[in-house]
């Protein structure tokens, strides 16, 4: 069943974003992605956490946008983690590769101390 997509951002300690995505992440839902994870244009060395547990569908846009959120903060000496995953979208993660680039955490706890 197709759960609206909805974003919640906030800022951890330590200057850290934490970025929290829910229901269907696809192509209708991609500009507020994209500028959800988007760092802010001061940030020196974006840093983002992007909570994915209340995400019920993630297709291609979804992942593509992660990428280039990971892309643009190693640029500028940052990084992009993600957590908690929920399985489907964990296990796309392996078969895509992404794991391999982005690291992957249990807790958004986890995620923030890395």
């Amino acid at each position: 069943m197709y759960q609206p997509f909805s974003v919640v951002r906030s800022t951890a300690r330590d200057g850290v974003t934490v970025v929290s995505l829910r229901g269907d992440i696809d192509m209708t839902a991609e500009a507020e992605v994209r500028q959800a994870l988007l760092a802010p244009p001061d940030a020196d060395a974006p840093r983002t956490v992007v909570d994915l547990s209340q995400v019920s569908f993630m297709d291609s846009t979804g992942f593509n946008a992660l990428i280039s959120a990971h892309a643009h903060a190693t640029a500028h000496s940052g990084w992009v983690r993600v957590a908690t995953p929920p399985p489907m979208v964990k296990r796309m993660f392996q078969m895509l590769g992404i794991d391999e680039v982005i690291s992957s955490y249990p807790t958004v706890k986890d995620a923030l101390t890395g």
